[in-house]
């Protein structure tokens, strides 16, 4: 078993003291440093950069960090929450440990989208329809993954369907 031994501290945002939610810090007995490649292997859109080491991911609403000594989970409402996100994650990453033969250790990394690239793959109207002032604020929340897709009527044209696929193809 790789990791046996964890604390956690639950802290607010730095940037809004007064939050409901709270991030889940996790200082680890044990080194997970050798594994990270191996969660990035089964994480969708993980940002990875191997010489630091960090993986980080969003998966549910929640932002996942790995580094060698420490793990972090955000967006949580209290400390039961936590503990139960935290010994979730323990286990997915010691049966990835110790199944780590039958994976291909990933060292790709997913890259954000810029803001610019995908309003030029945008319909361009300024419609509002998306529930935002312009095109540019829809790709600028697009890109910050606070938008989906779906959220732009107009992708769903049928002269869109270019642009369309463009965009999924990015990992939108």
């Amino acid at each position: 078993m790789l990791i046996e031994d964890y604390e956690i501290e639950l802290s607010t945002p730095a940037c809004d003291l007064e939050s409901p939610v709270y991030m889940a810090k996790v200082s680890l007995a044990s080194d997970i440093g050798e594994v990270l490649p191996y969660v990035n292997a089964t994480v969708e859109k993980g940002e990875f950069v191997p010489g630091i080491p960090v993986l980080v991911w969003k998966d549910g609403g929640r932002k996942y960090a790995l580094r060698p000594g420490e793990m972090a989970i955000s967006s949580i409402t209290d400390k039961e929450e936590a503990g139960a996100l935290v010994a979730t994650l323990v286990d997915r990453i010691n049966a990835i440990w110790e199944n780590r033969s039958s994976l291909e250790p990933s060292y790709a990394s997913w890259e954000k989208p810029k803001v610019l690239d995908l309003l030029k793959l945008l319909p361009g109207t300024n419609c509002r329809e998306c529930g935002v002032p312009t095109c540019m604020a829809y790709a600028a929340k697009l890109a910050a993954g606070k938008m989906r897709l779906e959220d732009c009527p107009r992708l769903g044209d049928e002269d869109c369907a270019e642009q369309l696929s463009c965009l999924q193809d990015m990992g939108l």
